[in-house]
């Protein structure tokens, strides 16, 4: 055992780190000092603390043991947080998220775990933000996916600060990557749903799928709910001539009056195939799983899409053409989140650019640049809702 610097007060920090040479290390009789190897880094000494430490860094890399002999030598040093314990408490915090999202959580974290073991780290102290570039650069994925990817580490890492896990948020000093811009998603304009809704009357072959396509397209296009929500929805949560739910992604408290078309279409809905009698939902039997229940939602409105030929048709545009319906006739921001059932900042984020009080305020400051003869009276909103 390593001895303590002599005249140096008990409670002064001294740690020292050497290589606990393994039976099999040819440089096992060269002892403590030959550190050329790559056997386990341990430390031994006082911390400043006056605690006795004597264990295993649990890492062969010389240079990183440096770094947590700092971290043990702070008073205020953190927690020595298994990166396997952070993450699985990471995700039972967000128990109550919908279990697509959770999914995709789940692939990431587990990506990210593979890819701290492979590099020999186990605890957060041990990582830096070389060690997230690195994990990045192992990823294949486009900008865009990489930026979301970078966003959830940001999220992640946030969480572990808050809980004195981590210094400081290491995804924060981590670069968005060159060209990472999401596809625009444009409302659709009123011919292009009655295409759609041409189709929901024409595709396939029975009665049964186009009634409840139509009815699907009808909610989504009035409600601007997502199609998951759509497909579980309960008859109890439709009364007195309004829908009343929390969505299944952010639990938002959704609570709308329906128009007549839309009450007409649920109540022409079909029972669900394998339902038993009085089943409780318009479009689930309950019994098959919500995940396979959404992903035959998605092919039933894959096929009305294709036949109604509209370019770049999904299910999510039906939230946009709400969204600016309601910033056309002059609802603000709020109005937005309140229907959608998001947050003020998330409606800022995705719909600010088809305000038409934005819209109309940089008209007035083009005409203001240019003069009366400046035609910015055109808007963007205005095109949309034709």
């Amino acid at each position: 055992m390593m001895a303590l610097s002599a005249g140096i007060p008990h409670n002064e920090p001294v740690l020292n780190r050497y290589r606990r040479h393994r039976p099999d290390c040819p440089h096992r009789k060269k002892g403590r000092r030959h550190t050329r190897c790559s056997c386990p880094i341990w430390t031994d000494g006082t911390s400043a603390t006056g605690r006795r430490i004597n264990h295993s860094l649990k890492t062969a890399d010389w240079g990183l043991a440096g770094k947590l002999l700092v971290a043990l030598e702070d008073p205020d040093a953190i927690a020595d947080k298994p990166i396997s314990e952070a993450i699985s408490e990471f995700m039972t915090a967000r128990r109550g998220l919908a279990p697509s999202s959770k999914r995709k959580y789940a692939a990431a974290f587990r990506l990210l775990a593979d890819f701290c073991e492979s590099i020999n780290r186990t605890s957060l102290n041990q990582l830096d933000v070389a060690d997230i570039d690195k994990y990045l650069l192992t990823r294949n994925v486009t900008p865009l996916t990489a930026a979301k990817e970078i966003a959830t580490l940001r999220t992640f890492c946030e969480f572990c600060v808050r809980r004195s896990w981590m210094r400081r948020n290491l995804a924060r000093d981590v670069d968005m990557p060159i060209g990472a811009k999401p596809r625009e998603v444009r409302p659709y304009t009123s011919d292009e749903i009655a295409q759609i809704l041409k189709a929901c009357d024409e595709f396939g072959f029975q009665d049964y799928e186009r009634r409840r396509a139509r009815a699907m397209v009808l909610l989504m296009r009035h409600t601007g709910l997502r199609i998951g929500d759509v497909i579980t929805l309960a008859r109890e949560r439709v009364r007195d001539g309004s829908i009343e739910l929390h969505t299944a992604k952010t639990s938002g408290l959704i609570r709308l009056p329906l128009p007549l078309v839309v009450l007409e279409a649920l109540r022409e809905v079909p029972i669900p195939r394998g339902a038993t009698t009085g089943c409780p939902y318009y479009f689930w039997n309950g019994s098959t799983s919500r995940r396979q229940v959404v992903t035959m939602a998605h092919k039933t409105l894959s096929a009305v899409f294709a036949r109604a030929n509209v370019p770049d048709a999904r299910s999510h545009r039906f939230r946009h053409t709400l969204a600016t319906d309601i910033l056309a006739k002059g609802g603000t921001m709020q109005d937005v989140a309140d229907i959608l059932g998001i947050s003020a900042g998330i409606a800022e984020r995705h719909y600010a650019k088809w305000s038409l009080a934005r819209e109309e305020r940089i008209s007035r400051l083009m005409q203001a640049v240019h003069g009366q003869g400046y035609d910015g009276q055109q808007t963007v909103i205005s095109k949309a809702v034709q």
